[in-house]
């Protein structure tokens, strides 16, 4: 298909085929003409021709690298030119940053692009301040906690785009985006939702009346090689003649040594795929040898400058464990890494410093970073057994394979570890599973219901209905199902004093009460609330290992894991806490019967939490409770949440000497000191550490730093000592 340019007075149009042109603003044509684009991919092509410029919905289900976000980005910048708002919403806060800093491209054609990713509650002047922006993007959570504010400026929103639509059937956070097309869907805003795997994408762009781009073109080829390993410990993989014109069938003693060695000798690197933490490391510290006696003394030396830049950046213990490792160009990568560490190695493996590279499927979603030969293993271990990865997910992690700058084609090794070529086969013939929806389980339902009821979108229980019967969940449930659904939730959160009911013309009208309000506000579960609630009223001056425990035991605590051998090894002590009196009541768990309820995890958590606020070195933490570096970021990150969350519940309750202690807290989880150390922290480049020391000095004060100069450039230098000077001064100022 062709197409070129022409200009009439007025207004550009992009011709791409001789019987249909797609109107473009020359802003948009200038500015992709700027950022290097000369022609559309296909799927971008039948985009435009759909007429979603003209505001029609849009599902676009087409290969990583196709171009789908261009198409997002097209909507964005067309709608702001028009004088209306565009949202980019994802799943993950960094790939938001990541568009966030793409998007500011177009802010030198006047368009003002801004980024909202706080943790606490959406404030009205975090509303103020997102409407001076014509492009906002955020995550799913955030841009849920914001339309449940019903911002003064919505009805000015011209454009939603999902990224990552697929994620409508994730099992713990498919309803959030739920329920963000569903908004959109009721306020009339147009909804251009982005995938690469959705197996029954013509029912969903039917549920957002969307019309659907559905392609399978890849801007390089992939390979899908049918791999297995055989009874005697061998791999056989059948290569097309494209690469392997001798013999379509390989038989080799290691598929991963195999392919390292070929990546090695041709320029490009490895990643390989496996659903274990434990797993990933394991093949990373299998492989760094024999990598490391490939490499050239260049690779070699750029290395050990890269070593360099990794210790300036990352904790020492992690520097430590990842060292042996880099030095030999292999790495690892997964959730437990912090996410400085997970960046740096990001980073020198998209430089192809890093050769191999073992990671968890954490990382296919939504970042950069593809390889020539990805290699994947279907098997991973749960609670039931030896599982096996969907045919979603594998397609997900095949669109890693291939680099279009860089590479001629992709190749996806399917599967390292099946044991007959129907199991490998069966990924590479078979389409995705259909994505359904998790919206009408009780734990969803009960935060999405209080949502509607408490921003008064719906308040007679016939309106609530009709509102969720929008919902993608009721494509497959009647209306009467939905309807006892709902009852059954609102029961739940009359009990819970979430909301109140009154029969108003013999129908229930039902409000939010201070309480409800507040726990939708705060972007918490109910169920969460009340058992802060119940834990506040059972204890007047409680020390906060208390708090901590009481939060760590919530629902929205459930997707942090301690493992069992944790457990065991943490169980006395923790049963000597109980019998002293400084844990909350282990009863807690048994009245609110929930499966996301943990009496045990939440002790444990409040252990660590309480650690970190003791100002317990970091690497000790980590040892004594065997968690990495980025759950404990994960664990502070929502500890400061529901610390602030539990303080704001306490005032609502009027409990004001709960709520001084937990806003305190707060302050000490996000700094990680003792009370002592408060004021000193909040001083620009003063942390933990320094914050000890010049208590160790007898410097406890920001009076006290500038009435002590000289002492704080001899403790940090002159440098940051002066920087630490000059930020003191402002805070008295």
């Amino acid at each position: 298909m062709r197409f070129n340019f022409y200009m009439s007075i007025e207004v550009l149009y992009w011709v791409v085929s001789e019987v249909s042109v797609v109107e473009l603003s020359e802003a948009v044509i200038k500015g992709l003409h700027e950022k290097g684009y000369t022609s559309f991919t296909p799927p971008q092509l039948e985009a435009l021709e759909t007429g979603f410029l003209k505001g029609e919905n849009l599902v676009v289900c087409a290969p990583t690298a196709s171009g789908k976000t261009l198409i997002g980005e097209i909507a964005l910048v067309s709608a702001a030119l028009k004088g209306l708002k565009g949202i980019y919403t994802s799943p993950l806060k960094a790939l938001a940053y990541e568009k966030y800093e793409e998007f500011s491209f177009w802010s030198r054609y006047g368009i003002r692009v801004g980024i909202s990713m706080g943790d606490y509650e959406v404030t009205e002047d975090e509303i103020k301040r997102l409407s001076n922006y014509d492009i906002i993007v955020t995550t799913y959570e955030r841009l849920d906690s914001i339309l449940r504010r019903r911002p003064f400026w919505v009805k000015s929103v011209g454009v939603v785009v999902i990224d990552e639509l697929h994620m409508l059937g994730d099992e713990s956070r498919g309803h959030i985006v739920e329920m963000i097309a569903t908004r959109a869907k009721l306020l009339g805003v147009q909804v251009v939702g982005l995938s690469a795997t959705i197996g029954n994408a013509e029912e969903v762009a039917k549920w957002l009346n969307a019309k659907l781009v559905k392609s399978s073109w890849r801007p390089i080829k992939l390979y899908e090689v049918p791999t297995y390993r055989t009874s005697d410990g061998r791999y056989l993989m059948f290569l097309p003649d494209e690469l392997n014109k001798e013999s379509p069938l390989i038989i080799v003693d290691d598929v991963t040594r195999y392919w390292i060695d070929v990546a090695l000798k041709e320029g490009f690197n490895v990643l390989e795929f496996k659903y274990s933490r434990r797993g990933v490391e394991e093949l990373a510290e299998q492989y760094s040898m024999y990598v490391c006696s490939k490499l050239s003394e260049d690779d070699k030396a750029m290395l050990k400058r890269l070593l360099q830049e990794m210790k300036a950046e990352l904790p020492d213990f992690e520097y430590e464990k990842l060292e042996h490792l880099v030095r030999c160009g292999v790495a690892y990568h997964h959730a437990g890494l912090s996410p400085e560490a997970r960046r740096f190695i990001e980073r020198v493996f998209r430089e192809r410093f890093i050769k191999y590279l073992a990671a968890t499927p954490t990382l296919a979603m939504g970042v950069n970073l593809p390889a020539r030969v990805v290699i994947i293993n279907a098997y991973y271990y749960s609670g039931g057994g030896r599982e096996k990865i969907s045919v979603l997910e594998y397609k997900q992690l095949s669109g890693r394979a291939g680099r279009p700058q860089y590479d001629p084609y992709g190749i996806v090794i399917v599967a390292k570890d099946v044991r007959n070529i129907k199991e490998a086969e069966h990924y590479i013939k078979s389409p995705p599973e259909p994505i359904t929806s998790t919206l009408l389980s009780e734990a969803a339902l009960r935060r999405h219901v209080l949502a509607v009821v408490a921003s008064q979108e719906a308040n007679r229980l016939s309106d609530i209905v009709k509102f969720f019967s929008n919902t993608f969940a009721v494509t497959k449930i009647g209306r009467k199902v939905l309807e006892k659904k709902i009852q059954k939730v609102l029961e739940l959160l009359e009990e819970l004093n979430m909301v109140k009911s009154k029969t108003i013309a013999v129908e229930s009208t039902y409000t939010a009460t201070k309480l409800g309000i507040a726990t939708t506000m705060l972007y918490v579960d109910p169920l969460t609330t009340a058992i802060i609630v119940e834990g506040l009223r059972r204890v007047q001056k409680p020390g906060a290992l208390y708090y901590l425990a009481l939060i760590g035991m919530s629902p929205d605590f459930a997707d942090v894991n301690i493992s069992r051998s944790v457990r065991r090894a943490q169980e006395e002590l923790v049963e000597s806490y109980t019998a002293s009196g400084l844990l909350p009541d282990s009863e807690l768990e048994y009245v609110f019967k929930d499966p996301k309820v943990d009496w045990v995890r939440g002790a444990i958590i409040g252990m660590i939490l309480r650690d970190w606020v003791e100002e317990v070195p970091e690497r000790e933490i980590l040892e004594n409770y065997g968690i990495e570096a980025g759950d404990l970021r994960v664990i502070r990150e929502n500890g400061e949440w529901l610390a602030y969350a539990a303080a704001v519940i306490a005032q609502t309750l009027s409990a004001q000497d709960h709520a001084a202690d937990l806003f305190k807290l707060v302050e000490r989880i996000k700094h990680g000191v003792k009370e002592d150390a408060l004021e000193l922290v909040r001083i620009k480049y003063v942390g933990r550490v320094r914050a000890r020391t010049m208590i160790s000095y007898g410097i406890k004060t920001v009076d006290e730093v500038l009435a002590r100069e000289d002492l704080v450039r001899r403790l940090f230098g002159d440098g940051w000592g002066e920087r630490i000077i000059e930020e003191a001064k402002k805070l008295i100022k």
